[in-house]
């Protein structure tokens, strides 16, 4: 089993944090993630435990769907997601903790376990792992951190 961690602060408070990441996921994922071309919803209603969705990615001249689901989801503090199906199981967990009134810590936790032949990536995704999970998170930091109003609110924009 393949597990990266990573924490970041962000100068936002985690309601306005959440809102990005958690509440309204699907529209704003292929914003911070440039191999998501786009998230198609499979379930009606607000994104919760058991929501699903198919996430369209590019990567390495490959195109590819993979379903997913949101495992857990406490507004303002953790959305949770396992992938469905693929190569590999994929789970990844957004954790958030107010640091103070406008600043939230972000954790967050991925766990990878690369099945049938695909285990001989092991060695590479193991080294891979941590660069791209940075990357990948700061580019989300960075665009929470510029979903602010003009009017200099914390409300995201749509």
């Amino acid at each position: 089993m393949l597990t990266y961690e990573v924490r970041r602060r962000i100068n936002r408070p985690p309601e306005a944090v959440f809102d990005v990441i958690g509440t309204h996921v699907y529209e704003n994922h292929p914003r911070w993630e440039s191999e998501v071309v786009e998230i198609r919803r499979l379930t009606d209603g607000p994104v919760g435990v058991g929501s699903r969705a198919i996430m369209v990615r590019q990567e390495y001249g490959r195109r590819r769907a993979a379903p997913y689901e949101v495992t857990e989801f406490v507004p303002d503090r953790k959305i949770a997601f396992r992938h469905l199906d693929g190569p590999m199981t994929f789970e990844i967990a957004f954790m958030l903790e107010p640091a103070d009134a406008s600043t939230t810590d972000l954790t967050v936790q991925v766990r990878m376990q690369p099945k049938g032949a695909f285990r001989l990536l092991t060695p590479l995704m193991a080294r891979s792992l941590p660069k791209t999970g940075d990357r990948i998170t700061g580019q989300m930091v960075t665009f929470v951190e510029g979903q602010v109003r003009a009017s200099g609110s914390d409300a995201p924009r749509s």
